[in-house]
């Protein structure tokens, strides 16, 4: 279990939201510093760059550093599906923005544990001497507990109904890790996008963001369900299930776990730590 210890933290708006970054250690203030210089820096063509991945082409250049970083996630989770559906583009742009500042701020030095989460993205890593820390989400927080020692580090992100970016599936959540916030946006993106269900309803509404509404443009997105019939729970893990098995036999991530009406299902090695009794704050009651 990750033990936990306190941290400083700062804040910057930018798009999609708010980028929230913590460390601990002796270097923990240079580190901060160090992380908003770079947030400043990525805002200088983070909208541009924004507008260009929405067009969902992997034939581009983008201006700035997060954007290629999310570009090149882009391209390995796109050569791993073939000739199958990736997610849109735009998805990897918030953990690809995490995974720069927390670069940033490792390059301070004496650094115990950071953390940078944008959206639905994070970015991480502990010592190993079992630091955790606390700036990401409590449902990412107890995940990277769960994985144990493969946990210390990397990307975990947090998809489904309800999330930052809309789905065709009609999961309640679902949460990967990876080597990158970037790569593991994809990937929940990719695993949620399978669990789709024929009683759902089309999503009807107006996607208020504009790289959003263009890059989900001509996709059957879902609206978030009620009631569904036991069977189809199972019927529907299983689809995500089968998606998230081919990723894990490409090795693109650490483990993937997702949920749908009190039931889950876990995709991870043998070994990683990660158990169903281990992600109490998933609500699932029973997991396979």
């Amino acid at each position: 279990m990750l033990a936990t210890e306190s941290f400083l933290e700062k804040k910057f708006e930018m798009w999609p939201g708010l980028l929230r970054f913590s460390a601990s250690g002796e270097g923990a203030l240079s580190a901060l510093d160090l992380a908003m210089d770079t947030a400043r820096a990525i805002c200088d063509s983070l909208m541009s760059d924004a507008e260009l991945l929405s067009r969902g082409s992997l034939d581009v250049l983008p201006r700035g550093a997060a954007a290629r970083h999310a570009l090149e996630a882009g391209r390995i989770v796109s050569a791993a599906l073939g000739a199958q559906p990736a997610p849109p583009l735009l998805v990897a742009l918030p953990g690809a923005v995490c995974d720069l500042v927390l670069a940033g701020m490792r390059d301070a030095g004496g650094v115990d544990a950071a953390c940078v989460t944008l959206g639905d993205a994070c970015s991480y890593f502990a010592s190993p001497d079992g630091l955790m820390p606390l700036g990401m989400p409590p449902v990412g927080q107890e995940f990277a507990r769960s994985l144990d020692g493969a946990g210390y580090s990397g990307g975990i992100a947090l998809g489904g109904a309800a999330h930052v970016f809309p789905t065709s599936g009609i999961a309640d959540l679902v949460a990967a890790h990876s080597v990158s916030g970037a790569q593991s946006a994809l990937l929940v993106a990719s695993v949620s996008d399978m669990m789709v269900w024929r009683g759902a309803k089309a999503r009807r509404g107006r996607i208020v963001d504009p790289f959003v509404a263009q890059a989900f443009s001509g996709q059957t997105l879902a609206e978030p369900v009620g009631l569904v019939p036991p069977e189809d729970i199972w019927e529907v893990l299983s689809k995500g299930a089968r998606r998230a098995s081919l990723l894990r036999d490409k090795r693109l991530f650490t483990a993937c776990a997702f949920a749908l009406k009190g039931r889950g299902r876990i995709v991870a090695p043998v070994g990683s730590g990660l158990g169903g009794d281990r992600l109490l704050r998933f609500g699932v009651s029973e997991w396979r």
